[in-house]
């Protein structure tokens, strides 16, 4: 018994020895709550998403499959269910194993043909936009993850250490940034351009943003905050390098709307724009009651709803306990038929974040 105390004893001893200093313990929980803060702020909401950006291999769960628990692996793909409507039979979509992958492009997402508002044809895949910018690698960043807001391509680089790293946005525009936060200005030389440093007086730290116009047509923006001096900023943006960083988006695609422009991809939604404004979006949303049934997606219940100008599908998702939504309007038409065909190719990814 002597014995096993002594060693108790020297256990809590080393344990207590080991464990951080009041001050650094408080340190460390404001910085992690300040990253994750961050992280759920971020357009990339990216949040949830695989550090390497890589379409191509990411584990993919369809919309039918059983969302994985914490505690068990990422449930393996499964092949797609043929929705089955209440009136005329949808024709079958090809099947997953023909399907191409979703593929990054090696064109800038402007390079993107857009049809004109009518009606829309579904074409096989999907091609993913890309970030044309990354960072050096180093132990304080991790991978980029790339999305796209309304058009603007954006890099998410997360801190994987927070004593002297923080969390950094960049975005690639086509316009001058607009912002609607007071802040102090200060004017910066960067990458041979005159640009212009924002500081926002906002607890828990400072966020720091710098922008600059690149190019004819092309601005570019790095967010961050005060974990970093305004020097190191300016040197952040030097030392970016031409890349080619695919969008990851949330679902994998068996179908998608031919000839139109991609324009947001986050963790929860993609959206596709003619050049006359009109939309073809698919969100996943958290669960919501599913009133007046009248078709079924994969054997689930769906509610399909015309109104003018706009089509709406919802299908309910309950192993992620979300609902699916596509929703076509501005100008843009779509048969029912069609609508269905998409929706029973939209497979639900693990990054994926239902908003």
């Amino acid at each position: 018994m002597d014995d096993l105390n002594r060693m108790l004893a020297e256990t809590l001893h080393d344990a207590a020895g080991a464990a951080p200093s009041e001050a650094g313990l408080l340190g460390s929980v404001h910085d992690r709550s300040r990253r994750y803060r961050r992280r759920r702020l971020v357009t990339v909401t990216a949040v949830s998403a695989a550090a390497a950006v890589v379409v191509a291999g990411i584990p993919v769960v369809t919309m039918l499959a059983t969302r994985p628990r914490p505690d068990l692996p990422p449930a393996a793909s499964r092949p797609a269910v043929t929705a089955t409507p209440s009136g005329p039979a949808a024709s079958p979509s090809p099947a997953a194993s023909s399907r191409p992958p979703n593929r990054p492009s090696s064109a800038p997402p402007s390079a993107h043909t857009s049809s004109t508002a009518g009606a829309v044809t579904l074409s096989k895949g999907w091609t993913a936009p890309v970030f044309p910018y990354t960072l050096p690698a180093t132990d304080g960043l991790s991978a980029p993850v790339a999305s796209m807001d309304d058009g603007d391509p954006v890099a998410f680089f997360e801190a994987t250490e927070t004593r002297h790293h923080a969390d950094v946005t960049v975005t690639v525009s086509a316009s001058e940034p607009v912002f609607t936060t007071t802040a102090a200005r200060t004017p910066e030389q960067v990458r041979g351009h005159a640009g212009t440093l924002r500081t926002v007086d906002v607890a828990p730290a400072k966020q720091l943003i710098l922008y600059w116009k690149e190019s004819s047509g092309r601005w570019i923006q790095v967010a961050t905050d005060d974990t970093y001096t305004p020097d190191q900023v300016v040197a952040l943006a030097e030392s970016m390098t031409a890349a080619a960083v695919a969008v990851a988006p949330p679902f994998d695609l068996e179908l998608s709307p031919g000839g139109l422009a991609t324009t947001t991809v986050t963790a929860s939604r993609m959206v596709f724009r003619s050049p006359a404004g009109g939309e073809f979006s698919t969100v996943l949303r958290k669960r919501q009651q599913l009133a007046g049934v009248n078709r079924k997606v994969g054997g689930r219940d769906a509610v399909l709803t015309r109104r003018p100008g706009q089509v709406t599908l919802s299908v309910d998702v309950p192993d992620w306990d979300a609902t699916l939504q596509i929703t076509v309007g501005g100008g843009l038409t779509v048969s029912d038929t069609d609508l269905l065909r998409y929706a029973e190719g939209v497979h639900v990814l693990n990054r994926s974040d239902p908003e």
